[in-house]
């Protein structure tokens, strides 16, 4: 995470008040670039407790396109959860926990397979969070 927004109170057209809030993360790869995320209402926005800049992050978000009053159209990237990355790991943190609930009697893990083993539909990722258009 880049930086954690400052929450302010928004009226949306049909007079209702929310808090809104955000961050920025910092896209990896050779085109590092600024993304924001908002997060509305007092449950998205406690999403945030506990997290600083700095900390890397995975975030989930829908893409919301809406028209302005000039006729363009603005796109704004909502926050539905983020979670804290554990740095040095390659599997989420308790995966460990889990195959030890799946085999309570000791015996060996399931092998996870490769993408190589897989036919291509079964090898595209499962964490993608944009929708298909």
């Amino acid at each position: 995470m880049y930086k954690i927004l400052r929450q302010e109170e928004v009226t949306f057209g049909d007079g209702t008040k929310k808090m809104k809030g955000g961050f920025v993360i910092m896209r990896e790869g050779e085109y590092s670039k600024p993304v924001a995320f908002e997060l509305f209402g007092d449950e998205r926005l406690s999403l945030l407790t506990g997290l600083s800049a700095g900390m890397p992050v995975k975030v989930n978000f829908i893409a919301v396109s809406f028209e302005g009053k000039n006729g363009g159209y603005y796109t704004t990237l909502r926050c539905t959860n983020v979670f804290p990355l554990v740095v040095g790991t390659a599997t989420p943190v308790n995966q460990a926990s889990n195959v030890a609930a799946a085999n309570p009697t000791g015996g060996s893990a399931p092998q996870e397979q490769t993408n190589a083993e897989l036919s291509p539909d079964e090898a595209l990722p499962f964490d993608n969070d944009l929708p298909f258009f």
